[in-house]
C-alpha cells in the first residue's frame, strides 16, 4: 500500500498474532509422533525444525507466486519456532513452526482478490477447508485450510485498513504440526527469522 496511515498497523498485527495462535492450537493437536503401524514413521515423526519451516515457506509461495497484482512478502516479527501450543507449555517436549507474512506493495483494494487467489492456489493442490469456503460477500474475507497428508494449517485473511474505501491488508499464516523438540536440534531457530 502506498501513502497509507500507519495507525492500522497495531490492529493488523493483533489480528495476525491472534490468527497465528488459533492456527497453532488447531494444527498441533493433530500431530502424531510414531509410526503408521507398519514401522514407517509418520510425517510428524520425521519432521524437524528445518523441515517444518521449509514446508511452511513453500506453502506460502504456493499461494503467492502466481498472484496478480504481485505482492511483496513482509515477514511479521512473530517467532518462527516455539512450543507446541496444544501442549502444556512447561513440558517442552514438542515444538512447531509458524510463518506469517503481510502481502504488501499492492493497492489496499486488492486484498480481497489476493485472499481469493491464495485459496484458489491451495484448492488446486488438493488442500482441504477448515471452515467454509469463506464469505466472499464480506469485503474482508478469510479462508482457513490444511494440507493433506502432512497436516500444515494455513490461513489467508484481510485486515481492515480503511473500511469506508474497502481497503485492506492481506496476510498469510502457516503453522506446522507439532514435532518432537529434540528433533529441532538439527536446525538453528535463529536462522528462520
Amino acid at each position: 500500500m502506498t501513502g497509507g496511515n500507519p495507525v492500522w498497523l497495531p490492529r493488523t498485527m493483533s489480528v495476525v498474532a491472534a490468527l497465528a495462535m488459533a492456527i497453532g492450537l488447531a494444527a498441533c493437536g493433530t500431530g502424531q509422533t510414531g509410526n503408521k503401524g507398519d514401522g514407517t514413521p509418520t510425517e510428524q515423526a520425521r519432521m524437524d525444525a528445518q523441515h517444518a519451516t521449509d514446508r511452511a515457506e513453500a506453502i506460502v509461495h504456493e499461494a503467492v507466486d502466481g498472484m496478480s497484482p504481485k505482492p511483496t512478502l513482509k515477514r511479521t516479527p512473530l517467532e518462527s519456532l516455539g512450543p507446541c501450543l496444544a501442549d502444556d507449555n512447561s513440558s517442552g517436549k514438542r515444538m512447531q513452526a509458524h510463518v506469517t507474512y503481510q502481502l504488501t506493495g499492492v493497492p489496499g483494494s486488492a486484498a480481497k482478490k489476493l485472499v481469493r487467489q491464495a485459496r484458489d492456489a491451495w484448492v488446486k493442490r488438493g488442500y482441504t477447508f477448515q471452515n467454509s469456503d469463506g464469505d466472499w460477500s464480506d469485503p474482508f474475507p478469510s479462508v482457513s485450510m490444511r494440507t493433506v497428508p502432512d497436516d500444515f494449517w494455513m490461513t489467508a485473511l484481510t485486515g481492515v485498513v480503511d473500511r469506508a474505501k474497502g481497503e485492506g491488508l492481506a496476510a498469510i499464516s502457516v503453522t506446522s504440526p507439532c514435532f518432537a523438540a529434540d528433533s529441532s536440534s538439527t536446525a538453528d531457530p535463529a536462522s528462520f527469522q
